[in-house]
């Protein structure tokens, strides 16, 4: 699994690293948080997944908020960016869920119907998926989504 070098350095991190199951290597990536590589079947080389899935991960519904608003520019830039490259985005928001948006469960001021707004209209918009879970299940949906998209890859092409 590939984690970019702006992902923080953190004994938490480490700690999610570790529950990949396999080895992480840090290097950048120019659109999300993490992505992978696998080695080819015929073992003829390294296949970069970069540009073609990636997982964004944010902390909390206040993260995301910020990134809707205060740096909503630089955060847009990142999913055009993956759009033009034709990049699967998954957006992993940690310590939430769909119910915590509605009854308004988050520090920022940005209302329950802006969040949902930017969150839906983003999906459509640039094909991402939204995935809410808690910080240790992330590990292991990074994996899955990265084990399964190689097995796809591999039998379906």
């Amino acid at each position: 699994i590939l984690v970019d070098n702006r992902e923080q350095d953190t004994p938490r991190s480490r700690s999610r690293y570790a529950q990949f199951g396999v080895p992480y290597e840090r290097t950048t990536i120019h659109t999300g948080d993490y992505s992978a590589k696998f080695l080819l079947p015929d073992g003829s080389g390294w296949y970069d997944m970069s540009n073609d899935i990636v997982v964004e991960r944010k902390r909390n519904l206040d993260e995301i908020c910020g990134n809707f608003t205060v740096e909503r520019e630089r955060f847009e830039r990142e999913f055009i960016r993956a759009k033009a490259y034709g990049t699967k985005v998954f957006l992993i928001i940690e310590n939430a869920t769909w119910s915590d948006i509605f009854l308004g469960n988050y520090r920022s001021k940005v209302s329950t119907k802006s969040l949902v707004g930017s969150l839906l209209s983003w999906m459509a918009r640039y094909n991402i998926t939204v995935l809410f879970c808690k910080p240790e299940e992330t590990a292991k949906i990074i994996y899955g989504i990265f084990y399964y998209y190689v097995k796809g890859r591999l039998l379906y092409g």
